[in-house]
């Protein structure tokens, strides 16, 4: 997949991201990628959308030997490269450079602005993908697209693992629908960041079409603020399956 510029890119303004990715500084992982990175155990995994690294760190200690992390914004991506160790300064961040971790394992972190995952990884393969809190922020055909590109950088019976908000989603509230399904948020913080909600459907209609087999498709749902914010995620595991 080719894809689109920044400008005009479904999830809105690239600064605000990553405002709150560097202010959030999410330390732990989220719980199922825990049980997913502690269950499956890759030798080389990716994180698309790693923000500062919280899922790298995870399938670090996991026992993965190959570590590629990709985000849409260059900033956070030097704080991974400080949280292993790799660099003393976020001035010595490069671009794709292969780190060497003092476990012996390796780093390499790209900046995806304007580039295709294919253009990025080039023919590298890795044993797991795990994409959270990313996917959508695009489209069900622009999302398809990307979980294409994922089952090309995956080994056989290689697995992704993602999470995408509901369509009950408590985002949806009050938000401005721009097309089919993608709408501009009004929640405080959160004020013109664009998302998209997916059905059950939608979200095996879009596998489907990126030739990757579901094999757990599970849901979690909780508030926050005193029930205030209700939050609805579908949580997918996919096989790539062997030819």
């Amino acid at each position: 997949m080719q894809e689109e510029s920044s400008e005009n890119r479904n999830y809105g303004d690239l600064k605000k991201w990553q405002e709150l990715v560097l202010k959030g500084d999410l330390i732990y992982p989220h719980e199922a990628v825990a049980r997913f990175a502690a269950k499956f155990k890759p030798a080389s995994a990716m994180d698309f959308g790693c923000g500062t690294g919280r899922h790298l760190a995870c399938l670090a200690k996991a026992g993965a030997k190959e570590l590629i992390g990709v985000d849409i914004n260059a900033l956070p991506l030097a704080a991974v490269a400080l949280k292993f160790g790799a660099i003393k300064d976020a001035k010595e961040w490069e671009n794709g450079k292969k780190l060497n971790l003092e476990n012996g394992a390796t780093l390499e972190l790209f900046c995806s602005d304007g580039k295709s995952l294919s253009e990025i990884l080039s023919d590298k393969k890795v044993d797991a993908i795990i994409s959270w809190g990313v996917l959508h922020l695009y489209e069900p055909s622009a999302a398809a697209e990307i979980l294409k590109e994922f089952a090309n950088s995956l080994n056989e019976n290689g697995r992704v693992f993602i999470n995408l908000r509901t369509d009950a989603d408590g985002l949806k509230i009050g938000a401005e629908r721009i097309n089919q399904n993608s709408y501009k948020t009004t929640r405080k913080g959160y004020e013109g960041l664009v998302y998209s909600f997916y059905s059950k459907t939608e979200i095996e209609e879009i596998f489907k079409l990126a030739g990757l087999k579901i094999i757990a498709l599970d849901k979690e749902e909780f508030t926050q603020n005193n029930g205030e914010i209700f939050n609805s995620f579908y949580i997918v595991e996919a096989l790539k399956e062997a030819k």
